[in-house]
């Protein structure tokens, strides 16, 4: 299903917006509609995809987006990588009963809690009719400010397992990281690498939870098509877009389209008719003559031979 933003056409009458450079217009129309955006305003920021979809550079992307957060316009949690745009509710209405669940759907995935309060404080504020409340006595404030030395900190994938207790034999030898699997591989398939590739590589990875395997098949896709590593960074953001993480989903996804293409030749193929050949059209057809028995033939020949001898006697 398609998915649509509102941008309200006085919105270039809008002073600050007026004041903005040409690639701070740019990054805020995107942060406005990229498709990470949800009905709530909050999203997962994705500093890589950023620099893929827009063209602008990761270091001009983060002094933008210190500009906007100084401004009022958005908060980002760097520790989430969560951002949320201010004033979003502000223009995008949910007071249609179809919209405000979907706000209290996503609210349930928004990772920071300042961020979901102010939400329900807006909402509140606005009067949306969503059915998430604030806690008793939240009055939690949203630190617009963070360091600029932790901005572009990417999120390190957490989990929940205890590490294992490393043999004697593996402590002396040097384990190979995930992203060091990564880049060999992308020497292998692609060539030589640099910090942007690494760069890109390790996000790509944060961005499939740490799994290895489907980053590889990626760019084994990219590869065997005789396609670069961009190719294969398309791959991924249309898995990522539909939240596919591990090789099942990858799989899953891969025998529905083929299903998908089979029914559609199928549909397509032109059928031959099969029919009755009506009598009319039989009566027409001319007549076989009837084969004749041998027996009868050759009688046919002796009486011939007999009046021929009694003609030459």
């Amino acid at each position: 299903m398609a998915i649509y933003r509102q941008v309200h056409t006085t919105i270039w009458k809008d002073d600050w917006i007026g004041e903005l450079s040409l690639t701070e217009k740019a990054l805020w129309f995107y942060l406005l509609t990229n498709d990470r955006t949800t009905q709530c305003g909050i999203y997962d920021f994705s500093w890589r995809y950023a620099t893929f979809e827009t063209g602008i550079s990761q270091s001009n992307i983060q002094t933008t987006i210190e500009k906007f957060q100084s401004d009022g316009k958005v908060a980002f949690n760097p520790k989430n990588n969560e951002i949320m745009i201010v004033n979003w509710l502000k223009y995008n209405s949910a007071r249609s009963p179809k919209v405000a669940p979907v706000i209290d759907k996503e609210l349930k995935e928004v990772k920071t809690l300042e961020f979901e309060s102010e939400v329900i404080k807006k909402c509140e504020e606005l009067g949306y009719p969503i059915k998430t409340k604030l806690p008793d006595g939240n009055t939690l404030s949203i630190p617009y400010q963070y360091n600029s030395d932790t901005i572009l900190q990417p999120s390190p994938s957490s989990s929940s397992e205890p590490s294992p207790t490393p043999s004697a034999a593996e402590k002396g030898a040097s384990a190979t990281t995930p992203l060091q699997e990564l880049s060999e591989f992308y020497q292998k398939n692609f060539g030589l690498t640099n910090p942007t590739i690494e760069q890109d590589l390790e996000y790509s990875l944060a961005d499939f939870d740490g799994n290895v395997e489907i980053v590889e098949e990626a760019m084994k896709r990219a590869a065997r098509d005789q396609k670069g590593f961009r190719y294969a960074l398309g791959i991924m953001k249309k898995w990522r877009a539909k939240n596919i993480k591990t090789m099942e989903k990858v799989k899953a996804e891969d025998v529905q389209f083929e299903n998908n293409q089979a029914n559609k030749f199928s549909n397509n193929k032109p059928q031959k008719s099969i029919g009755v050949t009506p009598a009319w059209l039989d009566d027409k057809k001319p007549k076989q003559p009837a084969e004749q028995p041998v027996q009868a033939i050759e009688e046919q020949k002796q009486s011939i031979a007999d009046k021929l001898a009694k003609l030459n006697s």
